[in-house]
C-alpha cells in the first residue's frame, strides 16, 4: 500500500465494460510509471558507481603527488601539499555525498570508542590545526560506543574543519562527554566567532552559508548538511548551539549498545 504506483494491481477486475477499460488504463499508467522509476533508479545507481570509481582513481595520483613532495620538501612543494590536502578533503566529501542516499549499505557498525573517533579526525586535520595555532583539549573520551567509524570520523572532521575556518586568535577545540542511560553525548566546543541567532536554525540546510559564509568565501554550506544527513541514517542526533563572538558547541548523541539491542537496531 505504501507504493502508490502499484495500487492498480490491487483492483479486482470489474464485470462491466467501462470498469474494465478504466482498470486497464490504470494498470498501463502504473506500468509506465514503474518503468520510469526503475530506469531512474538504474541511472542513479550507475552514476553512483561511476563516482565511487572516479574517487578511488583520483586518490591514487593525489597520494603519489604527496609522496613525491615528501622526498622533495621546499617552501613551494609544501604549499602544493597544502592544496593537495584540500583537494583530498573535497574528494572525500564528494564520496560521502554520493553515498548518503543509500548509506545503509556502506555502514559497518562496530565497537569503538569516542577517543578513537576523535583521534582519527584530529589526525586528518592535524596540519591545518597546527597552522591555525589550534589546541585540542580531550576530556574523558575513552568511552565505548557502537557506530560506523568512517562516517563518524568524517562528521567529526567536518566540525573540526569549521572550527578552524571560523576561528579567532588562540583557537581551542574541546572534546567532552556525558553518559546517560540510553545515550552518550559528545560535545565539540570551540572559542571561535560563533553563529548568529538568525543563522543558527538553518545551519543544516543544504548550501546555506549565512553571515559567516559571506565573510569567508571558502564556505560551501555542504559540510553540516551532509553531516546531519549521515547522522540521521546512523540514529545519531546532531545539534548546534552558539553564542556570537563566544564560540560554538556541536553535540553528537550516540545511542548506547544496550538501547540499540532493545530497539532491535
Amino acid at each position: 500500500m505504501e507504493e502508490k504506483s502499484l495500487l492498480g494491481e490491487l483492483l479486482t477486475q470489474p464485470h462491466f465494460l467501462e470498469g474494465q477499460i478504466l482498470v486497464d488504463i490504470l494498470r498501463r499508467c502504473n506500468k509506465y510509471q514503474n518503468d520510469q522509476i526503475s530506469n531512474a533508479k538504474q541511472a542513479s545507481r550507475e552514476y553512483r558507481e561511476y563516482i565511487d570509481s572516479w574517487i578511488h582513481e583520483i586518490k591514487t595520483p593525489i597520494t603519489s603527488a604527496r609522496l613525491m613532495i615528501e622526498n622533495e620538501k621546499n617552501p613551494t612543494t609544501l604549499r602544493i601539499d597544502d592544496e593537495l590536502r584540500k583537494i583530498d578533503t573535497y574528494v572525500e566529501q564528494v564520496l560521502y555525498y554520493a553515498r548518503s542516499t543509500d548509506v545503509e549499505k556502506d555502514f559497518k557498525v562496530e565497537k569503538t570508542t569516542l577517543q578513537s573517533l576523535v583521534h582519527a579526525a584530529l589526525k586528518t586535520y592535524s596540519k591545518p590545526l597546527i597552522q591555525a595555532g589550534g589546541k585540542p583539549v580531550l576530556n574523558d573520551l575513552d568511552i565505548p560506543i557502537v557506530a560506523d567509524s568512517k562516517s563518524c570520523t568524517f562528521v567529526i572532521g567536518q566540525i573540526i574543519s569549521n572550527a578552524i575556518k571560523y576561528r579567532k586568535d588562540n583557537l581551542q577545540i574541546e572534546f567532552s562527554t556525558k553518559t546517560d542511560k540510553n545515550n552518550i553525548s559528545l560535545f565539540i566546543s570551540d572559542n571561535g566567532i560563533g553563529i548568529s541567532a538568525a543563522d543558527l536554525p538553518r545551519v543544516f540546510d543544504k548550501g546555506f552559508t549565512g553571515e559567516n559564509g559571506r565573510r569567508y568565501s571558502k564556505s560551501t554550506g555542504i559540510g553540516l548538511y551532509l553531516s546531519q544527513k549521515l547522522c540521521k541514517k546512523m540514529n545519531i542526533v546532531l545539534s548546534v548551539s552558539s553564542d556570537p563572538g563566544q564560540g560554538t558547541t556541536v553535540t553528537m548523541v550516540f545511542p548506547t549498545e544496550s538501547y540499540l539491542k532493545e530497539a532491535g537496531l
